[in-house]
């Protein structure tokens, strides 16, 4: 089971980001028509280029990149054995799930708070732009717990 959603949420996180990188693509291109072509540059495209930039880093990060592809500092896990490695596996997932959970209000808090302001060119609420990193937070919380259930299972060690 845990298998079948680590693959559907990698599938939709690849589809979310394709989309999001066609949209960017056609943004980018409309920008440099208007700047160039006809010397009216408009202001909203950069504005949706970065709501969506940050919409794909943070989706991307938490469903596409395996756990082995984030930049690790692991100097001493690559010089221990399958036991301890699954140990500081452990460790560091369940740290990092332990944080996750702590500050998971506090970022809703926020993020509801941002709902009183407005981006610059189109007015739309910030939550448009910071919902992003409490998806993000969401995502990496089950991935988290995903990932501890795996270790915990007799053939974990495929996780390390």
């Amino acid at each position: 089971m845990t298998k079948t959603f680590g693959k559907f949420a990698a599938r939709a996180g690849e589809i979310f980001c394709g989309l999001g990188f066609a949209g960017l693509f056609i943004v980018f291109v409309i920008q440099i028509f208007f700047r160039y072509a006809l010397n009216n540059p408009l202001s909203w495209t950069q504005e949706v280029a970065g709501i969506l930039y940050v919409w794909i880093v943070c989706v991307g990060s938490a469903t596409i990149v395996k756990e082995r592809e984030h930049v690790s500092f692991d100097l001493f896990y690559e010089h221990v054995g399958p036991r301890k490695r699954k140990f500081l596996a452990l460790l560091g997932t369940g740290f990092l799930l332990i944080v996750l959970l702590l500050t998971l209000y506090g970022n809703y808090d926020y993020i509801a708070f941002t709902a009183r302001q407005k981006t610059p060119t189109l007015r739309l609420p910030m939550t448009v732009v910071f919902s992003a990193f409490g998806v993000f937070m969401v995502l990496l919380i089950v991935n988290s717990a995903v990932r501890i259930h795996r270790l915990m299972r007799s053939d974990g060690d495929r996780e390390l």
